[in-house]
């Protein structure tokens, strides 16, 4: 009797083993809530961005992520020539400085690139954006994502919508304004609201930047009559733009520049005058061409984003009238 007692406690521990080795134990998990925590997520055109990666609410790492559609959300098409076709852009490959002042010494410092606008990060699924975006038509997108671990794999239909804006082509990020004798030692400072400075983009025009000063009238000095001219013992626009020669004309200064760099200027230190970082580029419109007989000193700092095409920037001295 014993014998058969201790017989079937062992058939019956074989069977449960056998169970439990035809049911493979499962490992890891994937939830159903993953989600990126900033949606929608904007994005310049042009700008180098990058997203947190995907909320995983407790999911089995390393999460592989991949991408399977772009859609213009406008209109439910395919988006992905414009947001995955990759495109040659210029980038840096080393520090540009003053010294860099010839076409050949800046090129030697540049490079073409060829990148995608938008890429997903396939570990964790951040959202990649570079500077080919500038190519990128501003509207709305959306995505959908396979996710995927050791556990199983879940399809994110409109995982995100993407906004697409337009980028900042330039910035004025400083002016100044005062007055003074002609020789630059006696000065009365003036608020920087009088001068009315707008920048004018036209990215089909030549790659130059164009200055043009204006009394409160609406009329401009003539630069090639002399009437404005680069104030003595402080930088202008050609201490930042050393690579074509300034063209004056009877309405403007015009400069040239080398198209396609990443950002204008390319460096931030001139090498006349090393004390003056970022700009800023001083001007002077010469006082016996003036209403106050004195020299009427215009100061800013103009940045630019876009550089492809024509830049017009407008000082109009708000206080002042031009004497031809």
């Amino acid at each position: 009797m014993r014998k058969n007692f201790t017989y079937w406690i062992a058939v019956t521990l074989l069977l449960t083993i056998a169970t439990f080795s035809c049911n493979k134990i499962k490992t890891g998990f994937i939830s159903d809530n993953i989600y990126y925590n900033v949606n929608p997520f904007t994005v310049a055109q042009g700008i180098t961005t990058v997203s947190a990666g995907l909320v995983i609410d407790g999911s089995t790492t390393p999460v592989n992520v991949k991408l399977l559609a772009v859609k213009d959300m406008a209109t439910g098409a395919d988006a992905s020539k414009y947001l995955l076709t990759k495109d040659t852009v210029r980038v840096y490959k080393g520090n540009v400085t003053a010294d860099d002042s010839t076409i050949a010494l800046l090129s030697a410092k540049l490079k073409d690139s060829t990148l995608a606008p938008f890429s997903i990060n396939p570990i964790g699924g951040r959202l990649q954006f570079t500077q080919a975006s500038k190519f990128v038509p501003v509207g709305s997108y959306n995505i959908d994502l396979q996710v995927s671990n050791v556990r199983g794999t879940r399809i994110l239909t409109n995982a995100c919508k993407i906004n697409v804006v337009g980028s900042i082509p330039d910035t004025v990020s400083y002016k100044a304004y005062n007055h003074s004798d002609a020789t630059y030692t006696n000065f009365v400072g003036f608020s920087a609201s009088l001068l009315d400075i707008k920048v004018t983009y036209k990215p089909d025009g030549p790659d130059k930047i164009i200055y043009v000063w204006k009394d409160k009238n609406g009329k401009p000095w003539n630069p090639a009559n002399g009437e404005v001219i680069g104030r003595p013992g402080r930088p202008n626009f050609s201490d930042f733009d050393p690579y074509y020669p300034v063209v004056k004309t009877d309405t403007s200064l015009e400069y040239k520049y080398p198209g396609g760099v990443p950002v204008f200027p390319v460096f931030t230190t001139s090498k006349n005058y090393p004390g003056f970082v970022g700009g800023p580029y001083y001007y002077s419109i010469v006082g016996k061409h003036t209403d106050v007989a004195m020299a009427v000193n215009t100061t800013l700092t103009v940045g630019f984003f876009l550089t492809k095409g024509t830049f017009v920037v407008t000082t109009t001295v708000t206080d002042v009238t031009r004497v031809p």
